[in-house]
């Protein structure tokens, strides 16, 4: 589609099993309108590039420091060894430095794709797609809806190919409404009850993700709720009964997905030089995600899985 504007994506990843029916290539579009006290991707959340360094990589070339021009990095000597310290603040994601690395430290996180692009790297996929239950293309990121011009040209290029969207919700009924029957699948999460609390853990209450949910079930486009629960946060007995009685409102959902928190975004925030996150708790345990499921089953709820 001429004059389409490119999208920014942080991650291509293939043969991909838990997002969606069969296997898909899973696509991360970069931006998010949500800040959730949790990420797991945390590297999603602002739409522009990013620098990531993994000290542990880090071999202490200095090649980096003298192809940047912008003082992002520096090196000293400490207790015989060297250090290597990442302004990312200073950091335009030129790509300079990761050029010049001789190991796997430096990359950046986001680059912009076309729509031929895209195609072209998933078009290498397609002969995994017909294997089992059948599988395709599943668009998540960040949030996707959020770069919605891109992704209604995608889609339009996408014939014959299963393809899910995975949103948070937070993104332009209209835009919902002229996408949605363009998809096979929408895995739409959902991750408080309570307005306030939505505000407090994601940045923004839930008004409008309701809304989508809503104009997303009764539109006739299939739907299953995603459920991210982090243990002591969102798991308390209003967030679980606010799930049961969802569910009853909208039989069209075809099943709830509880996702269980993992700590393993916890190692992006400082590779990526961000803020810490406000929960850092340990991954959820094989005790709580059943009891979680217990609970569930005990409000009626019978189409939801782990």
């Amino acid at each position: 589609m001429q004059g389409t504007p490119a999208a920014v994506i942080f991650d291509i990843q293939r043969l991909a099993l838990d997002d969606g029916p069969g296997i898909r290539t899973n696509v991360f579009f970069k931006g998010c309108p949500l800040h959730c006290a949790w990420c797991h991707n945390p590297e999603s959340i602002s739409p522009a590039p990013e620098l990531s360094y993994t000290a542990a990589l880090c071999r202490g070339c200095r090649r980096c420091a003298k192809a940047c021009t912008r003082g992002v990095h520096g090196f000293a000597d400490v207790d015989g060894g060297v250090r290597h310290t990442v302004d990312h603040a200073r950091c335009a994601a030129c790509g300079a430095c990761v050029r010049a690395c001789c190991d796997d430290a430096l990359g950046i996180a986001g680059r912009e794709y076309s729509v031929e692009d895209l195609l072209r790297e998933i078009e290498t996929d397609r002969p995994y797609y017909a294997i089992g239950e059948g599988g395709g293309v599943t668009l998540t990121g960040g949030e996707p809806m959020l770069q919605s011009a891109f992704v209604a040209a995608l889609l339009e290029r996408l014939d014959g190919v299963h393809v899910c969207l995975e949103t948070c919700g937070h993104a332009s009924s209209d835009d919902f409404r002229a996408i949605a029957p363009k998809l096979d699948l929408v895995l739409f999460d959902y991750k408080a009850t309570d307005p306030a609390i939505h505000r407090r853990l994601c940045g923004v209450d839930n008004t409008l993700i309701l809304a989508n949910l809503d104009l997303l079930c009764t539109s006739g486009c299939r739907v299953a709720l995603r459920l991210p629960l982090i243990p002591g946060i969102n798991d308390d007995d209003g967030h679980l009964q606010g799930i049961a009685d969802l569910l009853r409102r909208y039989p069209a959902i075809e099943y709830a997905q509880v996702m269980p928190y993992h700590d393993l975004g916890a190692s992006k925030v400082e590779r990526f030089g961000l803020e810490p996150r406000a929960v850092e708790t340990p991954s959820a345990t094989p005790a709580q995600k059943a009891a979680w499921m217990a609970r569930l089953e005990a409000r009626g709820v019978r189409n939801v899985r782990l």
